[in-house]
């Protein structure tokens, strides 16, 4: 993986750069030359057009180049994984479709987790058996293979749901919804790709209360952003740890105008170098997919 240098802004914030998709990147965001990462702050979010139909979509999930996106849509009547393509960063998105060899007719499929070279995607299905499935592919020219679900990380009596794996596929983070319970954030590892995940566990200071999902884990663990109920409507969280085996400090909302009062902002999906955030909200008549830019220090 290829490193790139912290820059220090007016404000004496830095990024330290790198990482990789949907997956765990080494971004940090905090004061420069040292001390604890601080909440990150976006410009106004702008609406990703291209993609955005009159129906729902949510869950942006992107390569590590940014050149292709991967949502849920169900603007055909059902929950399908979708896919767009651009010839460069700021270059206008292809017209999308359906990811073909995922989605199934008489299923529901979402929250889709592309990794950073996109040659694996983690999604959920509701096809039997329910939960967290992977399809990989040799190339990104080549049609996707057929998914297998990952056994492992299904939790009796509960909904899996919006999987988050690192750049060594070592760690993965996800939603847990028990019956008649609220959504909570649970992490699963392995000491190599090759071998089962140990069990899904609570990510620890990350127990609410409320309803929260929409993982994204950076920083090599010690930050992460999600969505949360916590304060009465469904907002983007921030969160921060020292280390990775050390529990979540209290989480923080990003402010205004992430968040907007009375609106459901979630999904969130971080770029490489930190600077943008793909998210979902429903600041229109339905959800969409925004992008905005990381707010000068």
């Amino acid at each position: 993986m290829m490193w790139l240098r912290g820059i220090a802004g007016a404000g004496g914030i830095g990024l330290a750069l790198g990482g990789a998709g949907c997956e765990d990147q080494h971004i940090v965001i905090g004061v420069f030359g040292g001390g604890a990462p601080e909440r990150p702050m976006f410009d106004a979010p702008v609406a990703v057009a291209e993609i955005n139909s009159s129906e729902r979509e949510e869950d942006p999930t992107l390569t590590d180049d940014l050149l292709e996106i991967y949502f849920m849509s169900d603007r055909e009547g059902n929950r399908d994984i979708w896919t767009s393509r651009r010839a460069g960063v700021g270059s206008p998105w292809d017209a999308p479709h359906v990811v073909e060899n995922i989605n199934l007719a008489e299923s529901i499929e979402d929250t889709p987790c592309v990794s950073g070279d996109g040659l694996r995607i983690w999604f959920y299905s509701r096809r039997e058996p329910e939960g967290i499935w992977l399809a990989e592919r040799a190339s990104r020219d080549d049609p996707w293979g057929t998914p297998a679900h990952v056994d492992a990380l299904a939790v009796e009596g509960a909904t899996v749901i919006g999987p988050h794996v690192d750049p060594p596929g070592l760690h993965v983070v996800t939603g847990v919804t028990p019956a008649d319970a609220e959504t909570y954030l649970a992490i699963a590892s392995r000491e190599r790709p090759e071998d089962d995940w140990s069990a899904l566990v609570p990510l620890a200071g990350l127990d609410g209360p409320g309803d929260e999902g929409g993982p994204f884990l950076f920083d090599d663990g010690k930050q992460i952003l999600f969505r949360s109920s916590r304060e009465g409507g469904g907002d983007l969280f921030w969160a921060r740890r020292a280390s990775p085996e050390a529990a979540f400090e209290e989480a923080a909302p990003l402010e205004e105008p992430v968040n907007l009062p009375e609106e459901r902002d979630t999904d969130p999906h971080l770029s490489p170098d930190g600077s943008v955030l793909f998210f979902a909200s429903t600041r229109t008549a339905t959800a969409d997919i925004y992008e905005a830019h990381r707010a000068a220090p």
